[in-house]
């Protein structure tokens, strides 16, 4: 029958193995701050549980019979996992860990960063991988459920439970094909409130509040497409007359491959902060905190 660990006081493992490591009942007690009368009853109780006698008395002390030195190789490792895996202080190894850290973030944040901060971690670890996770509505209570380690946004998070840092910022910028029947090497607000535009409808309600940037309550722009990634919008407007508002560095990324023209925003613009994420229960972790400063880092270089 399988013995029902419920049944077996485990506190009972940590002074047999001090037993068979010191050899003798007065050692063991003086190691664990006990007195010898309560480790030779605790050894008593093991006993009865693994219906063996466990010692035998020597010239030297106490021997381990050969189910006790069993016992022991099974049982001491373990416990020694268990307390470093406790211990507030146990020092993350990236060289050893095969942990997958899980970003929510835009896709151009995949297409600008992601193979850099990969070969950064080439450096510390070969086993440490990246997964990248859609933003969808309600994606912030991934992090909160711990399906997810790590979020960007242009927002800060309203919920008290999640911690961010400005980790970068984003320029605005807009682009047009080469050979654009109208917008030639400048972009005047004309052109721009009179161009068809490609978007991305829900990212840009949060970073680009045209109707306050341009001072005119309620315009929108006349939309010939809607997509869901940021590079399709560079490639639509490559290859028709729409024009995108995109971040500055994915812009200077595809300009030449799709032969488009970058210009300024028509107006003033202020940049647009970046914000990296993370649940407050997860910053005291030694991988969350080595993986979050790696993050950092490599934001800030971009």
């Amino acid at each position: 029958m399988k013995l029902n660990l419920r049944a077996v006081d485990l506190n009972l493992l940590p002074i047999f193995v001090a037993v068979v490591e010191e050899g003798q009942l007065s050692r063991a007690a003086q190691r664990l701050g006990m007195s010898q009368p309560a480790v030779s009853a605790a050894l008593q109780r093991l006993r009865l549980t693994v219906d063996d006698d466990l010692f035998t008395r020597s010239r030297s002390g106490l021997s381990p019979t050969p189910r006790a030195t069993d016992l022991y190789n099974e049982v001491s490792t373990h416990l020694q996992n268990i307390s470093q895996a406790l211990d507030p202080s146990h020092c993350f190894d990236p060289a050893t860990s095969e942990r997958c850290f899980r970003l929510l973030a835009p896709d151009y944040f995949e297409f600008l960063a992601v193979g850099p901060l990969v070969s950064q971690l080439r450096q510390s670890s070969q086993a440490i991988s990246i997964q990248m996770l859609p933003q969808q509505d309600g994606w912030q209570q991934q992090l909160l459920n711990g399906s997810a380690d790590f979020g960007l946004d242009t927002q800060l998070p309203a919920d008290e439970r999640l911690q961010a840092i400005p980790v970068t910022e984003e320029t605005l910028a807009v682009v047009a094909r080469r050979g654009h029947p109208v917008i030639t090497g400048t972009l005047s607000l004309e052109n721009f409130l009179a161009a068809e535009h490609v978007v991305l409808p829900l990212r840009e309600r949060q970073v680009l509040p045209l109707d306050q940037i341009l001072g005119r309550p309620g315009w929108r722009r006349r939309v010939g497409a809607h997509v869901v990634q940021y590079p399709s919008l560079l490639s639509v407007a490559a290859a028709s007359d729409l024009i995108a508002t995109v971040p500055l560095r994915l812009a200077r990324q595809l300009a030449h491959t799709l032969d488009l023209q970058v210009l300024p925003f028509p107006v003033p613009v202020p940049n647009v902060v970046v914000y990296l994420m993370w649940p407050h229960a997860l910053a005291r972790d030694p991988a969350h905190r080595w993986m979050r400063q790696r993050l950092e880092a490599r934001l800030t270089a971009l």
